[in-house]
């Protein structure tokens, strides 16, 4: 399973949207045994928890009355495959962020994979909207950021950070977005209003694909906040050491 939003309905951030890091649409039983399985949890320092906790309940709240209702709205008129199509192609077009930041790693073959599954998608795909890579071949993408370029250079997650309208992260990650940022080529759309309906469109989309995830958690957890927390960090976790 994979999660911007901004302030006017279709500018939205889904609160979860990066809390698993999931590439598909996994169901909540699932990623719950998963995490229930890592019993050797991450301990990063929460100095800033009250701070963390009211921003978490902001992004609850943003959720279900804002992003959620317009989400399930777009999900009723727009058929699933046209969705999930839609979901390949924001996917294909963080193709540079994921090659410079295996290239930054060193790994040059998954530098060479990701160019062979973005030439694929991008062309024999129709720019993306089929992933015709993993769907036909097995070829998975080799997902890498800038936050997880830093943690294989020795830094740490250093603290707790939950981030307004993006949700769960640490100090890192969160400053590992910025140059990330700048890898997008959305960013360079030059109308602000045309960049922030299509970062508002591509997490409605996500959002439609993904209803009922967090309110299983929500049902399940007695501490939402620090459920999600350490799911996210046994997730960057995972992800590091691959």
């Amino acid at each position: 399973m994979k999660i911007s939003v901004s302030i006017a309905v279709c500018m939205v951030t889904a609160v979860i949207s990066t809390a698993w890091g999931a590439d598909e649409f996994d169901d909540f039983e699932q990623f719950e045994d998963e995490i229930r399985q890592q019993v050797d949890a991450v301990d990063v320092a929460d100095p800033l928890e009250q701070v963390n906790r009211g921003i978490w309940w902001f992004n609850d709240k943003l959720y279900f009355y804002l992003l959620k209702p317009v989400a399930g709205g777009y999900k009723y008129v727009t058929p699933q495959p046209v969705r999930e199509s839609v979901y390949n192609f924001f996917e294909n077009l963080a193709f540079p962020k994921r090659l410079a930041n295996n290239l930054l790693q060193l790994k040059f073959r998954g530098a060479a994979e990701e160019l062979r599954n973005f030439t694929f998608n991008s062309t024999a795909g129709c720019l993306g909207f089929f992933n015709v890579a993993e769907n036909h071949y097995g070829w998975n993408d080799r997902e890498e950021d800038f936050g997880q370029t830093m943690a294989s250079y020795g830094a740490g997650p250093w603290m707790t950070v939950h981030l307004p309208l993006f949700g769960p992260s640490n100090l890192r990650d969160a400053l590992g977005r910025l140059p990330d940022m700048f890898l997008d080529p959305v960013m360079y759309v030059d109308s602000w209003g045309a960049l922030m309906a299509i970062r508002g469109g591509k997490r409605v989309n996500y959002t439609s694909l993904n209803i009922g995830f967090y309110e299983g958690i929500k049902e399940e957890q007695l501490d939402v906040y620090r459920f999600l927390q350490d799911a996210y960090e046994q997730n960057r976790l995972q992800k590091i050491k691959e």
